[in-house]
């Protein structure tokens, strides 16, 4: 704006300057050229008088005369016919008539003439004045333009010196007056008074202020938005990625940068940073404005992934990716699967036993003597039958939260053995030698759950033991903690399995396990029961080096 006043001011006085010099140009041009007329025509006056007064009209004194004055105007003596007499400029035989020529014409008619034009002799544009002498004969002085310009020229140079000077002139006032009209503009303080500004200004000087506040309460509500969706987009377990049209990265919160490992998505191709051909094909779905949805497998976790286009006014703008973290789903469906498995199996087994040996009986195919074997048989799956169902709907208690909380005091190093004694026979069995290592240690607990514990940790110590092994049933209290760690001498467990030895059903060994029995479930039940009582479980395994299983449960389990 600044330089468009300048140029303007600097255009109007430069215009105005040389409209004002051409114009005086033009003056001082016809003012000197009347001048100069009236000059020869003085000479001219002056001239004829003393040729009259002076002159006895011979052309011998005509001679005297004109050739004193070779260096001034040129002079010219006409006799009536038109002939050239005398030129002080040039020889009069050379000369042509002049009887033709306006000036010699009213000169001979009403005594003086004049006329401009071009003269042939001199090349030059000329003014010629002449009149009619005493004697009859027409004097003529004349004097060319260019003269004229000559001395017109001298006085142009410094019309010019002082127009360049009115100029350099000008081109400073303009700076000084676009700076000083600007100065109130540039020093408009919206948030004062803004009483230096012009008065014709004050009016958009508040309309702007108005604005500008309604501008700043506008970019904080936005600012304010805009902290928010970041605080909620960042705090967000799930992982959000905003994509534009060409899959390049808008916004990505922390949950997605872990998922993909990549500490700045942003302007970043999405396809570049994940190559997985099910995700590729699930974002050009979505930049086709079609949505998606895919489980995918990520550094170990299992993600579901839903591709969601992004539409505004119907013109397609980017996309939406959401992934869910459904790891524990995914576990949990995944045991849910194999535990249905393992029960259907785990129930057909002694069910097709029980079945098979009744339908026997039934159709008269056992003997009478083999009927008593047969129904000892029936028993001993029976039994294991309602053991699977009651393991089952113990833990089903577990995860339901629906266990007794039927608390009483006891003494753990008591119950430990009374729960070897009644493993004594089976332990003799195996000889292997079983011991309770710990002094009188008393706690309150679900007593019926503990020997349980108890139970199936010694039981598995002395199943899964060698000919004349050992297993020791360790008591000691921990701070508020009673820990109860049971070792044995056994085949133990390779490391590859420690993390599966308490899934339901999970067995290390499965061809043991049809030799040993049992149903799986038994160290899923201790794990729980420990749990419950505010503890937990450690296995402590190395194949063929035996196995230690440690359990600590609050001794007051109330608290």
């Amino acid at each position: 704006m600044k330089k468009r006043i300048y140029f303007n001011f600097l255009g109007l006085i430069l215009l105005c300057s040389l409209l004002l010099s051409a114009s005086v140009s033009g003056i001082m041009y016809y003012v000197i050229v009347n001048q100069e007329k009236a000059a020869i025509k003085d000479r001219a006056v002056l001239a004829a008088d003393i040729l009259n007064r002076g002159m006895d009209g011979s052309e011998g004194r005509y001679a005297d005369y004109v050739n004193r004055d070779s260096d001034a105007a040129r002079l010219t003596i006409i006799a009536p016919d038109g002939t050239v007499l005398l030129d002080n400029k040039a020889a009069a035989t050379s000369m042509e008539n002049h009887g033709d020529r306006e000036e010699f014409s009213l000169a001979i008619q009403i005594g003086r003439g004049e006329s401009t034009r071009y003269s042939g002799t001199l090349g030059a544009s000329t003014y010629y004045y002449a009149i009619r002498l005493d004697d009859g004969n027409v004097l003529r002085v004349s004097m060319t333009v260019s003269s004229i310009v000559g001395t017109f020229t001298a006085i142009l140079f410094t019309i010019a010196a002082v127009t360049v000077l009115v100029l350099l002139i000008a081109n400073f006032a303009a700076r000084r007056l676009a700076r000083n009209i600007l100065r109130p503009l540039s020093e408009i303080d919206f948030d004062g008074d803004n009483a230096a500004v012009y008065d014709e200004l004050i009016p958009y000087a508040k309309k702007i202020d108005q604005q500008k506040r309604e501008i700043a309460a506008q970019i904080a509500a936005l600012k304010n938005r805009t902290d928010t969706i970041e605080v909620i987009t960042g705090n967000m377990k799930e992982g959000l990625v905003l994509i534009d049209g060409a899959g390049s990265v808008l916004i990505a919160n922390k949950s997605a940068s872990k998922v993909f490992r990549e500490s700045d998505m942003m302007q970043k191709s999405i396809l570049h940073i994940c190559r997985d051909i099910d995700f590729a094909q699930g974002v050009k779905q979505c930049l086709a404005g079609m949505g998606a949805e895919l489980e995918m497998e990520r550094g170990g976790n299992v993600y579901s992934v839903y591709f969601s286009p992004v539409r505004n006014g119907g013109e397609f703008n980017g996309g939406a990716i959401l992934l869910f973290d459904i790891t524990e789903r995914y576990e949990t469906e995944k045991q849910r699967r194999e535990f249905s498995a393992n029960v259907s199996h785990e129930l057909k087994t002694p069910l097709t036993s029980i079945s098979a040996l009744a339908e026997m009986i039934e159709n008269g195919m056992a003997k009478a003597e083999d009927v008593q074997g047969f129904a000892e048989k029936i028993t001993v799956q029976a039994r294991r039958l309602i053991g699977i169902i009651e393991d089952i709907i113990r833990l089903s208690e577990f995860d339901e939260g629906n266990v007794s909380r039927e608390y009483s005091e006891f003494d753990v190093c008591e119950l430990a053995k009374s729960v070897v004694e009644a493993l004594r026979e089976k332990a003799a069995e195996k000889r292997v030698a079983v011991g309770v290592t710990g002094d009188w240690l008393r706690v309150t607990a679900n007593r019926r759950m503990i020997d349980e514990l108890l139970y199936n940790l010694i039981d598995n110590a002395i199943k899964y033991n060698k000919e004349n092994g050992e297993v020791t049933v360790a008591l000691s209290r921990e701070g508020d903690f009673c820990k109860i760690a049971v070792a044995d001498t056994g085949i133990g467990i390779s490391s590859e399995h420690h993390s599966r030895v308490f899934e339901r059903f999970y067995r290390a060994d499965k061809s043991r396990f049809k030799k040993t029995g049992g149903t799986g479930l038994g160290m899923s039940i201790v794990k729980h029961i420990a749990e419950h009582h505010g503890g937990r479980v450690e296995l402590q395994s190395a194949e063929g080096e035996g196995t230690t299983v440690a359990c600590w449960i609050a001794v007051d389990a109330r608290l």
